[in-house]
């Protein structure tokens, strides 16, 4: 049974395809990963015709698209107005509401227990106008809640026996790289290699160079199967970022650590992480770098020594 040899993803294309190639179109419009389909199915149904067993589908797994995140919806009504905002956390939208109220507080002025003006604390503010059990106003109310946001993208196929592209095939991706100049106030200039996405520009609010990097729209073969995509990014000759390696540990989270911790705690993290190789010790002025750099991180061939701390 030819079906056997393919994943529902794959079948799924198969059917899309053939309708597709039903209506007529140039099979030369078809994605890369149709063509590869199709090819394994033509295969498979030769294959079969010739009493010959197809070769076994490999083994995939399915990563869904990630959750970006949370937005609070603050939904504020009265007799004249049903508006809807979104704010980036619950004290945020709480804040909004109440600058609402302190524009109208001259409805609560002389009842009982509410002063003559609001309270400077956010939640006070809302809880005195529209009553603990929100019951106060009849004609006016709220909701605040939180809502998940998806991320766009599509439930990715990636194989389990993950590679990276060979040499060929990386430099194809590079000469194929899209360079997207800024074309109105809504844009910004990147640079897109196999579906990565590189922002590199300059922040006037911010007062300097941002560059970011996203992820989402890669395409499956860069992607290893749990989801990521492998990373490396340097600044002038210091790497600051290295999840190239599977399990390659976070630097961020080796710097937490350090942040945390006393001098003797310090000391005992540091031996760990050199021993563990996250860390090694420049032996001309003894300073600690990452694992992943090549040399000791500075502008010359090494640091400033580096300073002796004293107890």
């Amino acid at each position: 049974m030819i079906a056997a040899h393919f994943n529902p993803l794959d079948i799924e294309c198969l059917v899309k395809t053939a309708v597709e190639l039903w209506e007529e179109i140039d099979p030369s419009d078809l994605s890369e990963h149709q063509q590869d389909t199709l090819n394994r199915a033509r295969d498979a149904i030769l294959a079969e015709h010739t009493d010959q067993q197809p070769s076994h589908p490999e083994v995939v797994t399915f990563i869904r698209p990630r959750l970006a995140g949370q937005a609070w919806v603050l939904r504020r009504w009265d007799r004249h107005e049903n508006e809807m905002t979104l704010h980036a956390d619950e004290d945020s939208g709480l804040a909004d509401l109440a600058e609402y109220i302190r524009g109208v507080w001259d409805n609560l002025v002389g009842e009982e227990g509410v002063p003559d003006q609001p309270p400077t604390n956010d939640r006070e503010a809302v809880r005195l106008y529209y009553g603990s059990e929100r019951n106060s106003r009849p004609d006016e109310g709220f909701n605040l809640y939180a809502e998940d946001i998806a991320r766009r993208g599509r439930t990715r196929v990636v194989p389990l026996d993950y590679r990276f592209p060979d040499k060929d095939a990386s430099e194809q991706a590079n000469r194929d790289a899209t360079f997207h100049p800024q074309i109105d106030n809504n844009g910004l200039p990147c640079v897109e290699v196999d579906g990565v996405l590189v922002f590199a520009y300059l922040d006037h609010d911010a007062g300097t160079v941002r560059v970011s990097v996203h992820l989402d729209s890669a395409e499956d073969r860069l992607v290893r199967p749990d989801g990521t995509v492998p990373l490396r990014v340097e600044v002038e000759d210091a790497v600051v970022l290295d999840d190239s390696a599977e399990g390659t540990p976070k630097r961020d989270l080796l710097s937490k650590l350090l942040n945390a911790a006393d001098d003797r705690q310090e000391q005992a993290i540091r031996e760990a992480a050199l021993a563990a190789g996250v860390l090694w010790r420049c032996p001309t002025c003894q300073w600690d770098n990452p694992g992943e750099a090549t040399c000791c991180e500075g502008p010359g061939p090494c640091r400033v020594p580096k300073p002796k701390r004293t107890s």
